[in-house]
């Protein structure tokens, strides 16, 4: 299994202690490390501490079903009984079915 780690602005790379050499595709972007190097990443290194670079993956916040506002056609977050483009309101996703 691999872990997607995040490199800070303007970095395309990352090389490991062992010399495993990680290339992103642009600057600033991911690569994917293996568990041991994530771990390595988060606990042994100080840049896992600082945040610079951390390889714990991604979270994501939010509802699966959604909130519609017709007059914007915007799919907003389930509990947003409220537009956040127009102030109008919203009707839960599935109303329509």
């Amino acid at each position: 299994m691999s872990i997607r780690t995040e490199l800070p602005p303007g970095c395309s790379s990352l090389r490991m202690e062992d010399g495993t050499r990680y290339k992103a595709r642009k600057p600033g972007g991911f690569v994917n490390v293996t568990e041991s190097h994530a771990d390595a990443i988060n606990r042994l290194s100080g840049n896992g501490d600082a945040g610079l670079v951390t390889a714990k993956g991604r979270h994501f916040l939010g509802t699966k079903a959604g909130r519609w506002c017709a007059p914007c056609r915007f799919l907003a977050q389930g509990w947003s009984t409220e537009c956040p483009r127009c102030g109008g309101p919203t009707e839960p996703e599935d109303a329509g079915a």
